[in-house]
């Protein structure tokens, strides 16, 4: 233990090197916890849809969404997503699957949906690449 103590007096570079790595670390996982925990895949995402109605909202911009999106989603950038909630007020009563392009800006959607007062905000886990991957069928130029 004398040793440890002596080698991290002897090089506090390298000890604040690993304190910093280990907080990134533990910082990455929280995330992922974070964006995981309201994330569903595309069959979870699919049962949604057909059986509950679930409305699909795309936060990737208009240029994105015109070239492919899911079936009969809404597009709402994320930038705007506050100023155009009042888009959403008729599904009040659905779910909602928020994606984007593989997943990573959708925690943020979910967020701001549900500090809104949205109850049922689900993500869609890989986003719309995952839901192309899964060959499931989507609307667009293409």
């Amino acid at each position: 233990m004398d040793r440890v103590i002596e080698f991290g007096f002897n090089h506090p570079l390298l000890i604040v090197a690993l304190v910093v790595v280990l907080a990134a670390i533990i910082a990455n996982e929280y995330m992922n916890y974070r964006r995981s925990r309201n994330a569903i895949d595309t069959t979870e995402a699919t049962m949604l849809y057909n059986r509950d109605a679930a409305v699909f909202v795309d936060v990737r911009n208009e240029n994105a969404y015109q070239s492919s999106h899911l079936p009969g989603a809404i597009n709402i950038p994320l930038e705007h997503l506050d100023k155009q909630q009042d888009r959403l007020k008729r599904f009040s009563d659905r779910s909602i699957v928020v994606y984007c392009d593989r997943g990573q800006r959708t925690l943020k959607a979910v967020l701001a949906l549900k500090a809104q007062g949205w109850e049922s905000v689900q993500q869609l886990k890989g986003g719309i690449e995952a839901w192309r991957e899964a060959s499931m069928p989507t609307e667009g130029r293409n």
